[in-house]
């Protein structure tokens, strides 16, 4: 429990059940396609504890109501021999944000957030830091938008306005599609607009090929399966370092598959003939916003219809069907971003210590991130050139 004194006071736990009753009561529309349900449990009940991870469970309450205004979902690790607060993370999620109420901070909806709301900001991460503190030596916390992932209503993020941040070297990638989806299609290039429309003729040429959308679990699991084999192969073929096949990444996407399933909040398409696998794709959704994850193509036979692309533009026609706003492919510079003529969400990161323990591996870390801006600054003026 935090210190007296304040707006803000916070709780620390580790009991996921109890966290994520309260999570239930504040979700609403603003909130991350990251925050449901399903995959907060599925999240904590594999990766969460695995490598030495706790939970850490951090609840923000208005003192003078008792009310929650922000719930952290946040867990801990051995790093080095210290204690590391992270968000709930693994390399699964590609943006992190507490999940808040619409009201936390007086104007936390307006574009530009005024002073008072960067005091309330501030108050609200000192809260946090008050409860991490105890039992804790640093926090880091990346990939952070500046604003909830919400069209209607964004609201501020009480971390980045809070904290003393940095641009994260990392961005997301988002298509809105606020009108008609044929009218949005034809005002991409003429040139992506007309192989969208080459590829789908080629591929339906023959009668079983087909897209759709797999709602039942004993499928869903045979075609991930299938993605999942596709996708480590390939990677194994580039040589990356990749982790998504190990135990606890395999329980967790089993996990949170069949979860989340049912409500919706997972999304699992593909383009099939027969039984023949062209391409899959696995996101994750609240309604009016779909992240994609994970995608997989057939291989070579399938080139001729660029599976992959048309997957992307597939899912989007399905799930706008459905009130979609927002296409987006989630973190990294993919060609997603010339395609579909996305734009940018900027992340931001913080580091701090929370003990004098931490203190040489937060100067370090902030230290090794000077070194990636410089590095990159010089790469972009030599790329003007």
């Amino acid at each position: 429990m935090s210190r007296p004194g304040g707006l803000y006071e916070a709780d620390l736990s580790e009991d996921v059940d109890a966290f994520l009753g309260r999570c239930a009561g504040l979700i609403e529309t603003h909130a991350s396609p990251f925050h449901s349900l399903a995959w907060l449990r599925a999240w904590y009940d594999t990766l969460g504890r695995s490598d030495g991870r706790r939970p850490v469970l951090v609840g923000v309450r208005r003192r003078d109501t008792g009310r929650d205004v922000a719930l952290l979902p946040l867990c801990s690790q051995r790093v080095w021999g210290l204690r590391l607060v992270e968000f709930a993370d693994a390399t699964v999620v590609d943006y992190n944000l507490p999940i808040v109420s619409a009201d936390w901070a007086p104007g936390a909806d307006d574009p530009s957030p005024s002073p008072q709301c960067r005091a309330h900001a501030g108050e609200l991460w000192q809260a946090v830091r008050r409860a991490l503190e105890p039992r804790h030596d640093a926090v880091r916390l990346q990939k952070m938008p500046g604003r909830s992932l919400d069209d209607a209503r964004p609201l501020a993020n009480p971390l980045v306005l809070g904290m003393p941040v940095l641009d994260s070297p990392m961005f997301g990638n988002q298509v809105d599609v606020a009108g008609d989806w044929d009218a949005w299609r034809h005002s991409l290039n003429k040139r992506v607009r007309k192989e969208f429309e080459r590829s789908w003729r080629v591929f339906t040429r023959s009668p079983d090929a087909r897209f759709e959308r797999i709602t039942d679990p004993t499928q869903a699991l045979k075609v991930f399966d299938e993605l999942e084999a596709l996708q480590s192969r390939r990677m194994q073929h580039l040589g990356d370092g990749y982790r998504l096949d190990r135990p606890g990444y395999r329980g967790f996407y089993r996990r949170v598959l069949t979860e989340g399933l049912a409500d919706g909040s997972v999304v699992l398409t593909a383009l099939r003939d027969g039984d023949r696998l062209a391409a899959a794709q696995l996101g994750v959704s609240n309604g009016q916003r779909y992240v994609a994850l994970r995608l997989a193509t057939g291989g070579e036979e399938w080139k001729h219809c660029s599976p992959g692309r048309l997957s992307c533009e597939r899912t989007g026609h399905h799930l706008h069907a459905q009130g979609l706003r927002w296409m987006d492919f989630g973190i990294g510079d993919y060609f997603h971003k010339d395609i579909f003529q996305g734009t940018h969400i900027p992340l931001h990161d913080a580091c701090e210590s929370l003990s004098w323990r931490g203190v040489p591996w937060v100067r370090a870390w902030h230290w090794r991130q000077a070194r990636k801006q410089a590095r990159k600054a010089a790469e972009d003026a030599q790329s003007q050139r």
